[in-house]
């Protein structure tokens, strides 16, 4: 800690109260707040997390350092291509929309080098959105030709992509309103597009405003936004009225909930974004990896990204530095993060000098929102508690199995489920008054619903849930042993509180 920043905590914040010890379902206390060690903290900084991927538990270094890069410089950039709504587009390297701009860029990335003439670009394309706000989706499929794209001015609240769409509506009504952007496009951008119009329902993955497949996609000084339920709040709870029931099966499971994606980056690897601004509430970030337990890498720097449930989430490394996290106070109830990393993945979110902060609301003020979930992701029944099953003569049961189902009484969960254990270490940051100072961590679901799975903050609550609920890790999930030393899966580090 600097002496600078020392001061300021004398000033202004409580460091973080030494960890407390409560009563849980296991059979020693834990702490609810589990420190890192200085040593154990050195390991995580930003070259450090950022420097594997491939394959859980068998990935690889690939030295990456986006500090490094000239994106965070913020020095004007020479772009391929500029985007203004208000001038008269050639379609060659002015355009009228974000998108037209990243088809050609992707048309351009692919098309064969003329050796008689000068490359047009040295690595990368990069496209200059003037300021104003675009109303439009935008799609990056994977490129031969990384793509920067870059807000007209320094202020990343000038340039705003935004759109209204929730993971309820019919793909046949995505078609309708958005159909047009997409009806002349590079092929696998409209390969995109036909993905998600012929869902019943376009569900949370197509619900993103900014849709990212590209490797090596960077963005700056620009706001994503999507703005369903911005222009009345979002003022609904996540359960019917008096809450959810521990004695209804599904739970939260069947509550139409709200996700509304603004960013998402779908399997891309050595994805940054510099100065940018998520606005949103339920899912406002979802990092998704390509194929479940393979490792990709985003870097958020400097950047702003608000919600209120779940709106960070997914199974990637990324890495948040110097960032403002907010969370907002419209329900009772909010998590910032919702991680779903695999049990072998090395690192899951990492969060380094950042500000954890609150809209001032009145739920917020409260005191009693979250840090995060650890996604219990694609089960359909849980093993970790009873689950009363209405008018039915057998006994409820969760077991292992080769794929993921329930017909009750009786369910089967999968490997791949159980090992969606969620990693999330918070450092150097400051963490607002909204958030419980006890219990910062929270259960995915109610205990009694068939979402539901404790906290575990370490792999040894991992290994230790499954042998109380008898699943052997050895002979159940092929594991050779506990892993020596624990695996940290929540953690924090020289946090300051208010």
């Amino acid at each position: 800690m600097t002496s600078a920043r020392a001061l300021s905590a004398i000033l202004s914040c409580a460091l973080l109260a030494a960890p407390v010890a409560h009563g849980s379902d296991q059979a020693e206390q834990k702490s609810t707040r589990p420190q890192l060690t200085a040593a154990e903290a050195s390991l995580y900084s930003y070259k450090e997390v950022l420097k594997y991927k491939g394959a859980a538990g068998n990935e690889i270094a690939d030295p990456w350092d986006p500090l490094s890069d000239v994106l965070v410089d913020g020095a004007p950039a020479k772009p391929d291509y500029i985007v203004d709504a208000a001038a008269k587009a050639d379609d060659t390297s002015v355009f009228n929309s974000v998108q037209a701009a990243i088809a050609r860029a992707v048309a351009d990335g692919n098309a064969q080098p003329d050796a008689s003439k000068p490359p047009k670009h040295a690595g990368r394309l990069t496209i200059l959105v003037k300021p104003g706000t675009y109303h439009e989706l935008v799609y990056v499929p994977p490129t031969a030709i990384p793509i920067t794209l870059i807000g007209g001015s320094g202020d990343a609240k000038d340039t705003v992509i935004s759109a209204n769409l929730d993971a309820a509506i019919a793909g046949a009504d995505y078609a309708r309103k958005f159909g047009a952007q997409f009806a002349q496009t590079a092929p696998a951008i409209a390969a995109m597009f036909a993905a998600v119009k012929d869902k019943p329902m376009v569900e949370t993955v197509g619900s993103a405003i900014v849709w990212i497949r590209g490797d090596g996609f960077q963005a700056r000084n620009i706001t994503f936004e999507n703005a369903y339920n911005k222009d009345r709040g979002d003022a609904r709870e996540e359960c019917p009225p008096g809450g959810c029931p521990t004695t209804l099966v599904n739970g939260t499971m069947q509550v139409v909930h709200h996700q509304a994606v603004a960013l998402m980056v779908d399997g891309a690897d050595r994805v940054q974004f510099e100065n940018i601004r998520l606005l949103g509430y339920q899912d406002t970030l979802f990092l998704k990896a390509a194929a479940d337990g393979v490792t990709v890498r985003s870097f958020f720097d400097r950047s702003y990204i608000e919600g209120d449930v779940d709106f960070i989430f997914g199974d990637t490394t990324a890495y948040f530095y110097r960032s403002e996290i907010k969370s907002l106070g419209d329900r009772s109830t909010s998590y910032m993060a919702a991680p779903s990393t695999n049990y072998l993945t090395r690192y899951g979110f990492v969060f380094d000098s950042c500000r954890f902060t609150n809209d001032g609301s009145a739920n917020a003020l409260k005191g009693k929102f979250y840090l995060a979930r650890q996604w219990f992701h694609s089960q359909r029944c849980t093993p970790y508690a009873p689950v009363t099953v209405p008018q039915s003569v057998e006994g409820y049961a969760c077991n292992p199995g080769t794929g993921n189902g329930y017909q009750a009484p009786n369910g089967t969960i999968s490997k791949q489920v159980l090992e969606t254990v969620g990693k999330v270490v918070i450092l150097h940051s400051k963490i607002g008054a909204h958030i419980n100072r006890e219990h910062p961590w929270s259960n995915w679901n109610n205990k009694g619903t068939l979402a539901y799975r404790p906290v575990q903050y370490d792999s040894n609550d991992y290994w230790d849930n499954l042998v109380a609920v008898h699943i052997d890790p050895v002979a159940a999930l092929g594991y050779g042993a506990r892993k020596e030393p624990a695996d940290h899966f929540l953690a924090e580090f020289d946090n300051m509180q208010e």
